[in-house]
């Protein structure tokens, strides 16, 4: 299979995303699918306990994104925090968790605004953030899936145990929905400083990204609502969801973000434990 400018990659493995991707121009569009492939390729080697190797199709992949101005050390950022499932070990504490998410979805917002052409230096804070929040939900989502990968993604100072999770009777499940809820919140925040972000993308690509944030945020909100059963099946956006998501997101648009009538500054507290990475807001700290 090709993987260069090959848009099935994302309409298979992630449904949320090709719909949020429909809106994007066609220039755009082949760019942003080169970056989420090669992030997907990565992904599936450690999902799949491939031998880490690169392909010469893969080295070419990497070739096309560094000549949209993603630098080498995103991408070793990414690759870092990716190959770190391969001999895994559990967060101590939410510090932990969030240079984690940072490394495998943060910098992918960062190699998003190469993208789509955003070159104001802010706007990778809420790129950062935006990718933060879509992991947090997706380590939310997956609590179970992960756990047969034997990975625990909630950290140690969480109180929840390996056991907890093996086990599931009831009162372990309340257990961990109280924690992943928690987590949700959190993700919340994230999610929110993203959505001040939006001023900086050009308005016609602008429409895609809320799309995407909020048909993420969406996946938080149902397991929210569906109590404990989030942890005996998969939560997913119907389609019939996702077209509500549409029609309320085409109007939150046209009312709020087709020319933003505030700024406001990022919060540098949302970067506090990510010292030393590239292209944070931490300098203000």
């Amino acid at each position: 299979m090709d993987i260069i400018n090959n848009k099935k990659i994302i309409s298979q493995h992630s449904k949320s995303f090709f719909w949020a991707s429909r809106f994007l121009p066609r220039d755009v569009l082949g760019k942003v699918i080169n970056i989420y492939s090669y992030c997907r390729l990565h992904d599936d080697i450690v999902d799949e306990g491939k031998e880490i190797t690169e392909s010469e199709k893969m080295q070419d992949l990497k070739d096309i994104i560094q000549s949209y101005g993603v630098s080498q050390e995103i991408i070793q950022q990414l690759i870092d925090g990716i190959y770190s499932d391969k001999n895994f070990q559990r967060f101590k504490n939410t510090e932990e968790l969030i240079r984690y998410c940072y490394k495998v979805a943060g910098v992918v917002g960062l190699m998003m605004t190469k993208a789509l052409n955003i070159n104001n230096n802010d706007a990778k804070y809420y790129a950062i953030d935006l990718g933060i929040a879509m992991q947090l939900t997706n380590i939310s989502r997956d609590v179970i899936q992960d756990y047969k990968k034997q990975r625990i993604y909630l950290p140690k100072d969480t109180g929840i145990l390996d056991e907890d999770v093996c086990n599931l009777n009831y009162s372990d499940k309340i257990k961990l929905k109280k924690v992943i809820h928690n987590l949700l919140i959190k993700s919340d925040i994230y999610y929110n400083s993203a959505l001040n972000g939006l001023r900086y993308i050009p308005i016609r690509s602008r429409l895609s990204i809320l799309i995407a944030l909020r048909m993420y945020q969406s996946i938080g909100k149902k397991i929210k609502k569906t109590n404990i059963e989030f942890l005996e099946e998969n939560i997913y956006i119907t389609v019939f969801e996702k077209l509500l998501i549409l029609i309320n997101c085409i109007f939150e648009f046209i009312i709020f973000f087709i020319l933003p009538t505030y700024s406001k500054k990022h919060n540098s507290n949302l970067h506090k434990f990510l010292k030393g990475l590239p292209d944070v807001n931490f300098k203000k700290i």
